[in-house]
């Protein structure tokens, strides 16, 4: 039986339990939607190490995670700590909301685009959103703190800067 369809399921699991942060965010479910955004991040990381693993990576599956984490690790956490820790949306939170899903969509072009590395170029934007996320379970943080915070992530995601790399971790069988 061909099995090379199971790191698209997990890339499809991803892309569902970032839906699923919007929806709990909408529903101010704030801790289940953190929790929805850190299954999404685990199915993240696997989808691509089954793929390599089970020598099946794609074009199709490149975009396919691509579109999952711009809803899983963009839109869902920055609404999630927008809606949650800076209380009404101001337009200078709107402003880098947009700025936050511009870059982290620009990271994810570039990435689609780039040579295999052994490092990232800028942080990926699974870890950009992961960590925007943890701040839902901050309370003393002033909604200014958490608007710069999504603007030095958004510019670390389309920095040069090298992050290290999961796949680098050599595939043992």
């Amino acid at each position: 039986m061909n099995w090379k369809f199971i790191p698209n399921t997990f890339t499809f699991v991803n892309l569902s339990a970032g839906a699923t942060s919007l929806i709990l965010t909408i529903h101010e479910q704030y801790r289940l939607a953190l929790f929805s955004i850190a299954i999404a991040a685990l199915f993240d990381v696997f989808d691509g190490y089954l793929a390599r693993l089970m020598n099946c990576s794609s074009d199709f599956g490149k975009q396919l995670d691509s579109l999952a984490d711009i809803v899983s690790f963009g839109v869902a956490p920055v609404f999630l700590v927008l809606l949650h820790r800076t209380g009404e949306f101001h337009w200078l939170s709107a402003v880098a909301a947009i700025i936050f899903l511009v870059c982290g969509a620009s990271r994810l072009a570039r990435f689609n685009i780039s040579m295999s590395s052994p490092h990232f170029t800028g942080m990926p934007i699974t870890c950009a959103g992961t960590l925007l996320a943890c701040l839902s379970l901050t309370n003393n943080l002033k909604p200014s703190v958490i608007i710069a915070f999504i603007v030095v992530l958004s510019f670390l995601m389309v920095s040069r800067i090298p992050f290290p790399s999961l796949k680098n971790i050599s595939i043992r069988k």
